[in-house]
Parts: structure tokens; sequence; C-alpha cells
């Protein structure tokens, strides 16, 4: 985490890869609070959110991903979410 706090939702899945990829969200969401100088781990098959805790200032994360598991074609990201206060301009 770069600038601000706030916290992160996570949902862990069963997984099963075969000749098809089907997961399964298990029941417990976990919360896990960061800040400014904070490094989040997700898990691969992790459904996550991030939430700024702070309505005056912005959150700004730097994000990466594992490209061997890009690589292999589990690279399923779905924004579930629009952020309608993200202006692209600004950044």
């Amino acid at each position: 985490m770069v600038e601000g706090h706030g916290y992160d939702l996570h949902q862990d899945c069963n997984v099963e890869i075969s000749d098809t990829y089907r997961w399964q969200p298990q029941a417990e969401i976990k919360r896990f609070e960061w800040e400014a100088g904070d490094v989040i781990y997700i898990p691969p098959c992790t459904i996550h959110q991030h939430f700024n805790a702070d309505a005056a200032r912005p959150a700004r994360l730097i994000s990466c991903t594992n490209r061997i598991y890009k690589n292999c074609g589990l690279n399923d990201l779905e924004q579930i979410g629009d952020a309608p206060e993200y202006d692209p301009i600004s950044c």
C-alpha cells in the first residue's frame, strides 16, 4: 500500500482444475486491515475486495500478478463493482 488506510475482504475458494476450471467460494469471509507501507498478499483463487477507510483521502496501491499463474490461463480477474469516485485523469 502506497498511501491511505483501509481493509480487504478475502473469501477463499475450493478449486478443481481438470479438463475444466471450477471453483466454489467458502462461507467464511476474512477481513484484513491495512495502511500505507503494508504489503497485501492475495492467494490464488481468492475472491477479494479493497476498501478505502478514509473518505477524505484516496488510497493508492501497486498491484501485480504472478506471471506463471497468468500464463497458465488461470488469471480470471473480474471487476464486480465500480468505484464511482475514481477519476483516471487525476491519477
